[in-house]
């Protein structure tokens, strides 16, 4: 199984409550394999790792371009891109729109630029800077660029900024109301391919937990998507089932269910 964060494993209020860290350890315990599939990097989970313990092997994150194993965070697999791509691309985009501000997770650290934590909540400290291209000197390549702007919504911003890219880049919703551009073909479902692969699991044996449009390719490629019930229509429209809303423990339900099904036909 793999799940979405945001609007999907978290409530609104951004944790893990008891029920679904419950449903995710007597998961864990039934011999199924979990993983999060998630926009977000390994050092922007804060708390949620403390909360599930090790029901939670595996990670698929920054929308596919990280792959890694938890509790540890160690990196199985990392697609990165040139920092002058990067560079250029937000040089570009401030001719576009001043009210755009941008993050940058480099080999050198990560900056963020004042404002992006009102937009994309997680908690511990961001080091902010005026400028991440400054903040980022020295840096030869870029994990990670993320795009927020002071008055749009996550999707109005990505619509915006889908204009502006390059062909080998490409816009996804981070979650909470920024973007990120990546290399294009870099997706959630990309990375549960590779780690599907690496651990030896047929897509179709696969369960992911969705919300979103950066959702939208690992429910059709699963063998079985399951949406939120706080979904978009679109999203509900592409996936298998449909499980209650994420602050109604919808992940836990949907899990407490499939194990009693499970027990009762043994």
């Amino acid at each position: 199984m793999a799940f979405d964060l945001d609007g999907t494993l978290l409530d609104s209020s951004g944790h893990v409550t008891a029920r679904v860290a419950a449903a995710l350890h007597a998961a864990h315990a039934a011999g199924v394999i979990l993983a999060l599939a998630t926009g977000r990097p390994p050092f922007m989970l804060g708390n949620v790792i403390d909360a599930v313990g090790p029901a939670i092997t595996h990670g698929v994150m920054a929308n596919g371009a990280i792959v890694c194993t938890f509790p540890d965070g160690v990196s199985l697999r990392t697609v990165d891109f040139d920092i002058d791509l990067a560079v250029d691309t937000i040089r570009q985009l401030r001719l576009v729109d001043p009210l755009l501000g941008f993050a940058l997770a480099t080999d050198v650290g990560f900056a963020a630029e004042p404002g992006f934590a009102d937009r994309m909540p997680v908690q511990g400290r961001i080091p902010h800077s005026p400028d991440v291209i400054t903040a980022s000197a020295g840096a030869r390549v870029v994990v990670k660029l993320m795009v927020f702007h002071h008055t749009l919504g996550a999707h109005e911003l990505m619509d915006l900024l889908s204009q502006h890219v390059g062909p080998d880049l490409e816009v996804y919703h981070m979650g909470a109301e920024a973007a990120e551009i990546g290399p294009a073909g870099i997706d959630k479902a990309s990375g549960l391919q590779w780690l599907c692969d690496h651990l030896g699991i047929d897509a179709a044996e696969v369960m992911v937990f969705g919300d979103n449009t950066n959702d939208h390719t690992m429910l059709e490629w699963a063998g079985h998507g399951v949406a939120m019930g706080n979904a978009p229509a679109r999203t509900r429209a592409i996936a298998d089932h449909v499980a209650p809303a994420n602050d109604a423990d919808g992940v836990a339900v949907f899990i407490e269910d499939l194990l009693l099904n499970r027990v009762t036909s043994e």
